[in-house]
């Protein structure tokens, strides 16, 4: 499941089929109501060939509501190459915490390497 958030810049990379076209286009269904939406992708991706990785970005804010969930398809000319969901988030202006580790706080001393022979 891929996450939106409204009101900021949002890029997605996910794997998908081999792209033939530049005919990408994306089309999200609300799981609530049924309406579908479709949103024109091209030239606005990159295509890794080799891994088959897709990346893009979206700005879907006119069309999707905060809270909902959407069935997504991206098609290739009308043939589907990926298939998923997204759920839309509020936007997210909160700094995240910094996780401390439990090595956080050791710091490695200078040693003169002698070594006890038994």
């Amino acid at each position: 499941m891929l996450t939106y958030f409204i009101s900021q810049s949002n890029g997605f990379v996910i794997r998908t089929e081999d792209v033939s076209s530049n005919e990408l286009s994306l089309e999200l269904q609300d799981l609530y109501t049924k309406q579908t939406s479709s949103f024109d992708l091209s030239g606005s991706y990159t295509f890794n060939p080799y891994e088959n990785i897709l990346t893009f970005t979206a700005s879907l804010d006119n069309s999707v509501s905060t809270g909902q969930q959407y069935r997504a398809i991206i098609t290739d000319n009308s043939l589907p190459i990926w298939r998923g969901a997204i759920e839309v988030f509020k936007s997210q202006s909160v700094d995240k915490s910094q996780y401390k580790t439990q090595r956080t706080g050791f710091i490695s001393q200078e040693t003169d390497n002698d070594y006890i022979v038994l």
